[in-house]
């Protein structure tokens, strides 16, 4: 009845910016329905949400569509957007430590038809968390999903511990900076390719110990490892074959893991021959690259994608909190400006996080 009330005294239609599968498209438009929340979940009116490749893909490639869209008969339009930062204005039954008008950031549910792209956004409690007060919500919102992302790659597949060696190729983009702050907030000693450019934020704020200019050196870091051990863990944001090589070839013999952002599965997914065959070969393809990689060289081969984890959302929050991990942030446009926003984020000369400005506040 609570949650009834709260909502009854929101607005019930919203603006939003809509992707249809058909027209492969997005439009803003203002009368998008309010989604309803569930006992565990927040409302949350959206300050700013970020431009991430999977909805871009999804919207405009048609990437794993169907989970979005729905079935082929069905509206096929969905609002995406997997993170955001704003204000709290209903909380479910079941849901502690929040109240309305709380500041928070986080991100949606990986598969969700109702994303942050639009002016209410509903989440699951455990993705959020309280926004510092000396952080803009154009900085907050561009942490949640990158940081989600890295957590999965350095800690639960990469089983990063302290006093170990990580390598992480591409440190300068927004998964590269969280995965680094992750290593060293683990007890890592942390190497990682970047830009000229980027070097310097990454050793005075996220504290790496050394960052190589890949435009200049390259890849392979062999003059990271000359004079030392190999590495623990490699963690492969770029996602070439040649990363992918040279980043297997700097691990330990027998120890090493080497985790990709970029796998095959979600590749598959997207196959014209339906979900359930592209699982199907994207499993395949990871058990082969996993076979192969410990054959050859004896190290470990993992994929990670993000998904929600309350456990990681609480460090992650601590480093944010503690000033440690700053995701940069990039151009910054209004939502009408969608299509514009989704351009920029493949345009390669363009550095940081694409943001999007819902609502002021």
């Amino acid at each position: 009845r609570d949650i009834a009330t709260r909502m009854a005294s929101l607005p019930r239609v919203m603006r939003a910016a809509r992707a249809c599968a058909e027209t492969r498209r997005v439009a803003v438009v203002a009368d998008c329905e309010v989604p309803a929340i569930g006992a565990r979940d927040v409302l949350v009116e959206v300050r700013c949400a970020t431009v991430n490749h999977i909805d871009v893909n999804a919207a405009r490639d048609g990437y794993a569509v169907d989970v979005y869209a729905g079935a082929p008969n069905a509206r096929r339009a969905w609002t995406p957007g997997r993170e955001f930062s704003g204000v709290v204005r209903a909380v479910g039954a079941k849901t502690r430590g929040w109240r309305v008008g709380d500041e928070c950031y986080g991100a949606t549910a990986p598969t969700t038809r109702s994303g942050a792209w639009a002016t209410y956004a509903k989440a699951p409690a455990h993705a959020v968390a309280k926004k510092p007060r000396g952080m803009t919500h154009e900085e907050a919102s561009a942490i949640p999903f990158a940081a989600l992302t890295a957590h999965r790659a350095v800690m639960e597949r990469g089983r990063a511990r302290a006093g170990e060696r990580v390598c992480v190729l591409g440190g300068g983009g927004a998964v590269g900076t969280a995965a680094c702050a992750l290593a060293k907030s683990a007890g890592c000693e942390v190497v990682t390719t970047a830009r000229a450019s980027d070097a310097v934020r990454l050793r005075e704020v996220i504290g790496v110990d050394e960052a190589h200019d890949y435009e200049r050196e390259g890849f392979s870091l062999r003059r990271a490892t000359a004079a030392r051990a190999p590495f623990d863990l490699a963690v492969d944001c770029v996602g070439t074959a040649r990363t992918e090589r040279s980043a297997i070839e700097l691990l330990k013999y027998g120890v090493g893991r080497y985790v990709t952002l970029h796998g095959d599965l979600g590749k598959h997914i997207a196959s014209e021959r339906g979900m359930v065959y592209g699982a199907m070969r994207g499993v395949g393809e990871y058990a082969r690259k996993a076979t192969i990689t410990r054959w050859q060289r004896d190290v470990g081969y993992e994929q990670a994608v993000m998904r929600l984890d309350p456990d990681a959302m609480i460090d992650i929050a601590r480093l944010v909190e503690s000033g440690k991990l700053r995701v940069p942030v990039g151009e910054v446009l209004a939502l009408e400006d969608i299509e514009r926003a989704c351009d920029l984020l493949r345009d390669p000369a363009v550095f940081g996080k694409i943001v999007v400005r819902v609502s002021e506040g």
